[in-house]
């Protein structure tokens, strides 16, 4: 449950302008248009471009909007969300400045700062905010649980017990295979997984099964918990169940379940080589691999291609399934690439 919404328009007129740059007060809405289309369309996973993006948009704004309003306050929580993969203490500094902001418009103890209070870590005040608007046994409180129970900012224990409560009150409220209850017990098994109780996780993990929403992802899961534990077996049923879930068109589709990073090659290392090795395999009908071949290696003699293929005897895949049964398929294509950690 998200309480915080913000909406900033594609900017065309009425806007505050203020003085000190050399730059038109047209060229300031061109780059501030580029920068927030940039900053939305950016898929998180590119967490430099989306900073980079964020950070632009928030230095144009300052020159489009007044500095208190609640324009800058969104630009400022965007930058300091942007921040948390790469500059934590910095994020926390920028998060807090939007903090301020929000609270000076809609006051200290309003939903509209929830959100940035658990960005922030503030996670108590977020629940004692919450506990001021909505009844402890709703839906509402437990969507706030839920979202202290994904943030970044709190131990994995705290994690998992919050979605413990938000799990007890959706199942009373809406029903044990619920959206709500099943995302609870997901993320509940995320948290055990992450501990590396593998055990514990599976039960919640098969839980969140039983909704078709989140069924892929805990299938998704269930084959690492349970190849974690030695269990192949399990692991390759909850594999042929995801692959019964997803539609595949060609070999390209194949995306692995998880990759376990191949050791660097020691004379690449040394000489401070990178490179890359494709390889080409069969997906078995458990989602294993076999008939591993190396097609392309860069550069050659620097033990790539080896290092390769030794990591992708571990590669997973959900099979393809047609009509119901899984699917040996060849010529699908995976790619190593080796870069030096930086120093």
């Amino acid at each position: 449950m998200k309480i915080v919404v913000f909406i900033i328009s594609i900017l065309t007129a009425g806007l505050v302008f203020s003085g000190g740059t050399t730059l038109s007060r047209t060229d300031h809405i061109k780059a501030f248009n580029e920068a927030q289309k940039c900053y939305k369309s950016t898929p998180k996973r590119d967490i430099h471009r989306k900073e980079n993006c964020a950070e632009k948009a928030l230095e144009e704004g300052s020159f489009l909007f007044e500095p208190n309003s609640l324009n800058i306050a969104a630009l400022t929580y965007n930058f300091g969300r942007a921040l948390k993969k790469t500059d934590k203490n910095r994020s926390y500094e920028v998060l807090n400045s939007a903090l301020g902001l929000y609270e000076a418009i809609y006051g200290r103890s309003s939903l509209e700062i929830i959100d940035i209070l658990i960005d922030s870590g503030n996670a108590r005040r977020a629940l004692k905010i919450a506990k001021q608007h909505f009844n402890e046994d709703s839906t509402d409180y437990a969507g706030i649980l839920i979202e202290i129970s994904m943030s970044d900012r709190v131990t994995l224990d705290t994690s998992a017990r919050y979605a413990r409560l938000a799990q007890n009150i959706y199942i009373r409220e809406e029903g044990e295979d619920s959206l709500s209850a099943s995302m609870a017990s997901f993320q509940q098994g995320k948290v055990k997984f992450a501990q590396k109780k593998y055990r514990s996780a599976i039960p919640l993990l098969e839980a969140a099964t039983h909704n078709p929403v989140i069924a892929e992802y805990a299938h998704s899961w269930l084959v690492q918990a349970y190849d974690n534990r030695g269990d192949l077996e399990s692991g390759t049923f909850h594999a042929q169940q995801l692959g019964k879930l997803i539609s595949f068109r060609n070999e390209s589709d194949f995306i692995p379940l998880f990759v376990s990073p191949p050791e660097y090659p020691e004379r690449a290392q040394r000489y401070g080589k990178e490179g890359y090795a494709v390889l080409e395999l069969m997906i078995t009908e458990e989602g294993l691999t076999e008939n591993h071949k190396i097609i392309e290696e860069y550069p050659e003699s620097q033990g790539f291609g080896e290092a390769a293929l030794k990591a992708a005897l571990t590669l997973r895949y959900a099979p393809r399934v047609i009509d119901g049964q899984p699917q040996e398929v060849p010529g699908v294509l995976y790619k190593y690439t080796f870069k030096m950690a930086p120093r």
